[in-house]
């Protein structure tokens, strides 16, 4: 797993909501929200030698997978993905 595969996931995701009819803007605000976080562990990964894990980020796409799973399926099938891959490079 590599960072590169989770920022294009990000655009995966991101490229899934624009296609969507409107979402929700708490949920929206949500992904927002994971995707800045997202973004913040990547670069603090670059500057250490040993991030800590967070689990917290891949607990954060569950969620989120589970409330867009009735209403966006293509949503939460990214949304998985991305969770799996922060699992594997324990964000």
């Amino acid at each position: 797993m590599s960072d590169i595969q989770i920022r294009d996931t990000l655009q995966r995701l991101h490229t899934v909501l624009q296609s969507q009819p409107a979402i929700d803007p708490e949920l929206k605000s949500l992904l927002q929200t994971l995707d800045r976080d997202i973004q913040a562990a990547l670069e603090r990964k670059q500057t250490e030698s040993a991030p800590a894990p967070n689990d917290d980020l891949a607990e954060q796409a569950q969620t989120l997978a589970t409330r867009f799973a009735a209403e966006h399926p293509n949503v939460d099938l990214v949304l998985r993905e991305l969770r799996s891959l922060l699992l594997g490079l324990g964000l």
